[in-house]
């Protein structure tokens, strides 16, 4: 699964956007966000479904922009 999340110029924690199992799917809609609103950043997460000891999701970090 891959997760989308922006952050807005000045907010201090970003907004999930959207859940994909397609990276290009996620890929498409951060790109797409980017060129709507420059001051806007992007990261892509990758989750596989484990966790670490305190409940929280493992992700790996796929993409920014």
């Amino acid at each position: 699964m891959y997760n989308v999340f922006v952050k807005k110029q000045g907010q201090y924690t970003p907004d999930m956007v959207g859940e994909f199992s397609n990276i290009n799917d996620a890929i498409n809609l951060a790109t797409s966000l980017k060129e709507k609103d420059e001051t806007i950043s992007y990261t892509i997460e990758e989750t596989t479904g484990h966790f670490d000891s305190y409940g929280e999701p493992i992700s790996t970090v796929v993409r920014r922009g």
